[in-house]
């Protein structure tokens, strides 16, 4: 009796990990199939997605070319693509449309308190001007600055004094990844384990809620105004087609692109720079139709938010937090919400989706993100 128990007790952990490696190995993704939406919204607002804080190999540590990044991009029906190549704008060269897809020159520069990215410059800072005053001098130099992996084990930002920051990366796959591999390890080990079987399943498995990013979003909106973004941080290993619709940064503009590569960069920086965007994890579900705005009602001098995603058949599997100034003032399941009643100050929109799990049930994981101020 004794013998059969224990051979129940080796067979178990056995079955257990044959069963979850086959769940893995058949993970589809998307997760969810959503058909994309037209860039023209019923509002009359136009909607277009692309990929922000991407390295080619004109950075240090890059080792993917730039036309491998635009296939990549054009694969994933990406509009428009930021390159972010560490301290240098040498892909300035390759600017413009290319395969559908419109490649424009940003920076990530490094300090001596993290990095940042930069857009809209046509210059690079000198050394000298990276120790202070970074931000400013992109702003003469026409530019705006974002705060890139602000809570990465490795590359956290630390200046507290200069904040002329005009944006906060809250999703990073770096981020993600260096988290997994402090202590306890599991999910770090996890996704290494499973990354041959099914790589999108080990990215998916490696994201968390972004606490201490929101908390460090909180903090800046407590002194000025900021939008938010994300990325994938890609560096071409692992490959961009794995990786480079991990997060992505949708913007709403009030004119469609042109085809015209300098009108088209003034009108997707225009809608950066103004926050007008929501940023969506688009690997689990496309989410081109989401939106979010607000109604101002005279009468009681309050606002009403309409909230929602059109058209996306499974709404039981999704949720819907808002907050504002970050106590939840509403929480409900389903693909579209009114919350009628709020006073000033800046709202954060979430969208949690579910996700099978490998094992049993389902996990919840964060979708969609928008900042409404």
């Amino acid at each position: 009796m004794k013998s059969i128990f224990a051979k129940i007790l080796i067979a178990l952990p056995v079955i257990l990990i044959f069963y979850v490696s086959i769940r893995i190995a058949f993970y589809s993704f998307p997760v969810y199939n959503v058909q994309p939406s037209p860039s023209k919204r019923p509002d009359g607002t136009y909607h277009y997605k692309g990929a922000i804080h991407l390295h080619t190999n004109f950075s240090h540590d890059g080792v993917g070319t730039v036309p491998e990044l635009l296939l990549a991009a054009s694969k994933a029906e990406l509009n428009f693509v930021i390159v972010t190549d560490h301290n240098n704008l040498n892909v300035k060269e390759y600017e413009g449309y290319k395969q559908g897809v419109l490649l424009i020159a940003g920076m990530e520069i490094s300090t001596p308190y993290g990095h940042f990215l930069a857009f809209d410059t046509d210059e690079n800072l000198k050394e000298t001007e990276k120790t202070d005053y970074f931000f400013k001098r992109i702003k003469q130099k026409g530019g705006f600055s974002v705060i890139a992996h602000p809570t990465s084990p490795t590359n956290p930002w630390t200046d507290k004094k200069n904040l002329d920051y005009d944006g906060i990366e809250i999703l990073t796959l770096k981020t993600y990844l260096e988290n997994s591999f402090r202590p306890p390890f599991v999910k770090g080990i996890i996704s290494t384990l499973f990354s041959p079987v099914n790589f999108r399943w080990s990215m998916l498995n490696l994201i968390t809620y972004p606490k201490k990013e929101i908390d460090f979003l909180s903090d800046a909106l407590a002194t000025h105004p900021v939008f938010i973004t994300c990325g994938s941080d890609a560096h071409g290993k692992p490959s961009y087609d794995k990786v480079i619709d991990f997060c992505l940064t949708h913007i709403i503009t009030d004119t469609p692109l042109t085809n015209d590569y300098a009108t088209d960069k003034k009108i997707i920086f225009s809608a950066i720079r103004n926050g007008s965007l929501y940023i969506a994890n688009d690997f689990i579900a496309n989410a081109d139709s989401f939106y979010a705005y607000m109604d101002f009602n005279p009468a009681d001098n309050t606002r009403s938010l309409k909230i929602g995603i059109r058209d996306f058949p499974y709404k039981d599997h999704l949720k819907i937090n808002v907050y504002a100034m970050d106590k939840k003032i509403y929480s409900q399941r389903g693909n579209s919400a009114v919350v009628k009643g709020i006073s000033s100050g800046h709202l954060r929109a979430e969208v949690m989706i579910d996700v099978p799990s490998v094992f049993f049930g389902s996990n919840e994981i964060l979708w969609i993100m928008a900042l409404i101020l």
